[in-house]
C-alpha cells in the first residue's frame, strides 16, 4: 500500500518553476543561463515547502535531483553539500536536547525554580520563564521545551491550584501562566544562537553571502533586547491578561513534592549538567581557541554517547534532526550556488540602486516589519526563513545596511515574529490548544505582544547594536 500525496499541492511550486524557466529568453543579461534554471528550480522547491505535496525533506530531495539532472550541479557537489556544518550543528543540538528528556535534567531544573521562586503568581512567571531561559542554550527545538518539559509542568501545577479548562476556571492561573510560556519561549528562542534551529538555519544562510557570525556575537548582540523582554513580558501580560490567583504558597509545596518524587541527582543528570556546562563555556570562548561552535556540538554529543545518557538508538529515533540535516544541507547548496553563480549579489545590487537615497536605517525598519508581519502567512518558522531571509538580507546589503547587523537583525526577527499567530509554529499550535487560552484572546494578546516585541527588539536592538559598534 502506498501513501497518499497531496498532488495538487504539486500544481503551483511546478507552474511557477516551469514558467520561470520559460523565461530564460527575457531574464536579466547580467544573470546566466544556469544561474536563471537554478532560481527557477530554487523557487520551484521553496514554494512547495509552503503548499507541502510532501515534506520538506523529500521536496529538497526533489528539487536538487532535477538541479542535477539539468546539469547544474555534480553529484560530487551534492554530496559534498551534505557535510555542511551548519545542518550538522542544529542535528547534533537536538541529539543534546534528548539527553535532557531523557536523564530528567530539564524537569529538575524547572521544579527548583519553582521550589526558589514560586510563592506569588508574578514571580512564578519569572520563575517558569528562568526555567526556558536556561534550557534554550543547549535545547534549539522550541517544540522540545515546551512539548517536552515545559508544558506538562505548567499544566499539573494549574490543576494543583485549581486552575482547569474542563472546569471553567482556566484564567484563575493556567492561562496567565500559558500565554506567558508562549510568549517566553519566542525571546528565550532569540536569546541564544542554539535557542531555535531557525536560529541557525538563518546564519548558515547569512554564511553563504559571506556573513559568520560567532555564538557569542549572537549572544552579546541579543543580550540587552532579550532581556528586557523577559523582564518586560511577564509583567505586561500579568496587568493585561491577569491571573485571578495572585498568591502561590502551594507552589513551592507541590513543587518540592515532585523533587522528592525525582529524588537524588541520578548519575546521567550529573553527568548531562557537567557536559552543558562545558559545552556553554566552549560557545563563549572556543572561537578564541579554534574550537567552532559545531565542534562544541559534536562534543557534547560524543561524551553523552560514551557515558551512556544516550544511544545510538535515542540518535536514530530523532527525525526532526535528521529531516532538518537534509532539507538544510540542500537549501544552502543552493544558495551557495547562487551565491556563487552571481544571482544574489545581482539581486542585492538591483534592488539596492532602486533603493539609492534611501536612510539605509528606514531601509532596515521596513525589512524588518515586512519580515515579521509576513509571518502570518507562514505555519513554519524554517519554511518562512528558507524562503525569505536570504533575500531579505541581500536587499539590506545592497541598501548599505552593514553586513553583520543586517544579518543579526533579521535573525532575531525570525524568533519574535512566532508571536503572531496560533499557527506560527509547533509551540504556538500546541498551547493555543489546550483550552486556557481563548482563540480571540489569542489573538488579542498575540497582536499587543508583537507590537511590544517590535519596540524592542527592533528600536532596542538597534540602539544596543550601536552601543556595539555594529553600525
Amino acid at each position: 500500500m502506498t501513501n497518499k500525496i497531496n498532488w495538487k499541492a504539486f500544481i503551483l511550486p511546478l507552474v511557477l518553476g516551469i514558467g520561470l524557466w520559460l523565461l530564460t529568453p527575457v531574464k536579466p543579461a547580467a544573470i546566466s543561463p544556469t544561474a536563471w534554471h537554478l532560481f527557477a528550480i530554487f523557487v520551484a522547491t521553496i514554494i512547495a515547502c509552503v503548499t507541502k505535496p510532501l515534506p520538506m525533506m523529500a521536496t529538497t530531495l526533489i528539487g536538487i535531483t532535477v538541479a542535477t539532472l539539468t546539469g547544474i550541479f555534480t553529484m560530487d557537489e551534492v554530496t559534498a553539500g551534505f557535510g555542511n556544518s551548519t545542518a550538522w550543528m542544529v542535528a547534533m543540538c537536538m541529539f543534546m536536547a534528548a539527553g535532557f528528556i531523557k536523564s530528567g535534567l530539564g524537569k529538575r531544573i524547572a521544579y527548583l525554580f519553582v521550589k526558589l521562586f514560586g510563592k506569588h503568581t508574578l514571580g512564578l512567571a519569572y520563575a517558569l520563564s528562568a526555567v526556558d531561559t536556561v534550557l534554550a542554550i543547549g535545547i534549539p527545538s522550541n517544540n522540545a521545551r515546551v512539548n517536552g518539559i515545559m508544558y506538562p509542568i505548567i499544566d499539573n501545577l494549574s490543576h494543583e491550584m485549581g486552575s482547569d479548562p474542563k472546569q471553567g476556571t482556566q484564567r484563575k492561573l493556567g492561562s496567565f501562566l500559558i500565554f506567558n510560556e508562549y510568549e517566553i519561549n519566542n525571546v528565550t528562542s532569540g536569546l541564544f544562537l542554539t535557542g531555535l534551529a531557525g536560529n541557525m538555519v538563518a546564519l548558515g544562510l547569512a554564511k553563504t553571502q559571506g556573513i559568520t557570525i560567532s555564538w557569542l556575537q549572537w549572544f552579546t548582540a541579543a543580550s540587552v533586547p532579550g532581556l528586557i523582554s523577559l523582564l518586560v513580558i511577564p509583567f505586561i501580560l500579568y496587568k493585561v491578561y491577569p491571573p485571578e490567583i495572585k498568591a502561590t504558597p502551594n507552589a513551592r509545596v507541590w513543587a518540592d513534592k515532585r523533587l522528592n518524587e525525582l529524588g537524588k541527582m541520578a548519575i546521567s543528570e550529573k553527568i548531562m549538567l557537567l557536559t552543558f556546562l562545558l559545552a556553554i563555556i566552549l560557545w563563549l570562548v572556543g572561537t578564541s581557541i579554534g574550537i567552532d561552535a559545531t565542534t562544541v556540538s559534536f562534543i557534547a554529543v560524543v561524551i553523552l554517547l560514551l557515558t551512556g545518557v544516550i544511544t545510538t538508538k535515542d540518535l536514530l529515533n530523532e527525525s526532526f534532526a535528521w529531516n532538518i540535516l537534509v532539507w538544510l544541507s540542500i537549501i544552502m547548496l543552493m544558495s551557495k550556488k547562487l551565491m556563487t553563480l552571481g544571482f544574489f549579489p545581482w539581486f542585492s545590487s538591483t534592488l539596492g540602486h532602486s533603493l539609492h537615497g534611501m536612510n539605509w536605517i528606514l531601509v532596515l525598519i521596513i525589512l524588518f516589519l515586512a519580515y515579521f508581519y509576513l509571518h502570518y502567512m507562514f505555519p513554519s518558522v524554517s519554511t518562512q526563513i528558507s524562503a525569505l531571509y536570504a533575500g531579505f538580507l541581500s536587499v539590506a546589503i545592497g541598501a548599505g545596511v552593514p553586513t553583520t547587523l543586517a544579518a543579526l537583525m533579521l535573525a532575531f526577527c525570525g524568533s519574535i515574529y512566532l508571536s503572531t499567530t496560533p499557527y506560527s509554529a509547533g509551540p504556538a499550535a500546541l498551547l493555543s490548544g489546550t483550552g486556557y487560552v481563548t482563540n480571540k484572546e489569542w489573538w488579542q494578546l498575540s497582536a499587543l505582544i508583537g507590537l511590544v516585541f517590535n519596540i524592542i527588539w527592533l528600536g532596542g536592538g538597534l540602539l544596543w547594536t550601536k552601543v556595539l559598534g555594529l553600525w
